[in-house]
């Protein structure tokens, strides 16, 4: 398995961009690990699925955003544990990202090709209820990196938080064109500081 290691210091961003495996072009099968420190809650993290590279990064404002939904060269986008794809108000150009989540048991190994049922869900407003409870709105994808356990009763997030695993889901490029599973590895690093993100993804038919 080809591992990508990638930084969001921004002194480091000229030398992830120079990485060999970041510029080889996946072949359908083909399984790269990644790695994205996205632990700042004020800061999107920018890849392409189809080059394999970590693209920048850019403040959660509205300049930073407008300047990065005016782009048409990544597909996903993390912010700690939020998701953003190239598509719906995450988009100024009219991309034609977005994600489609398989059922619970569906394994990353089993998914070859791209579901007939699919239908892609594309970014849009989601209210995200902060620890004072005073709700935020992003501009983000439904689907997140990690699931938190929600009590039955209150329907909040148990504190502290038990982090729950995510299904894998099929992203789509920003041109509309190409499909990648991923499936999130990694929410904590091993001093269980959150927002340090591993995924796999592979090209699929």
């Amino acid at each position: 398995m080809k591992k990508v290691l990638l930084t969001l210091s921004i002194a480091l961003i000229a030398l992830a961009s120079c990485s060999k495996n970041e510029t080889t072009v996946p072949t359908v099968g083909e399984v790269n690990e990644t790695y994205i420190d996205a632990s700042s809650k004020t800061t999107w993290h920018y890849y392409n699925l189809a080059s394999n590279k970590f693209i920048g990064a850019g403040e959660n404002t509205k300049a930073g955003n407008e300047e990065w939904f005016a782009r048409t060269d990544w597909d996903l986008a993390i912010n700690t544990y939020h998701i953003r794809t190239n598509s719906g108000v995450s988009s100024s150009t009219n991309a034609k990202g977005g994600t489609y989540t398989l059922a619970p048991t569906v394994t990353f190994a089993s998914v070859l090709e791209l579901p007939a049922e699919a239908k892609f869900k594309q970014d849009r407003e989601i209210e995200v209820a902060g620890m004072g409870g005073k709700p935020t709105i992003y501009l983000k994808s439904e689907d997140t990196v990690i699931y938190f356990k929600i009590n039955e009763e209150t329907g909040n997030i148990i504190m502290p938080p038990i982090y729950l695993a995510t299904p894998v889901y099929i992203f789509r490029t920003a041109n509309g064109k190409e499909h990648y599973k991923v499936q999130f590895t990694q929410y904590q690093n091993e001093n269980k500081k959150s927002g340090h993100v591993k995924f796999n993804s592979a090209s699929i038919e």
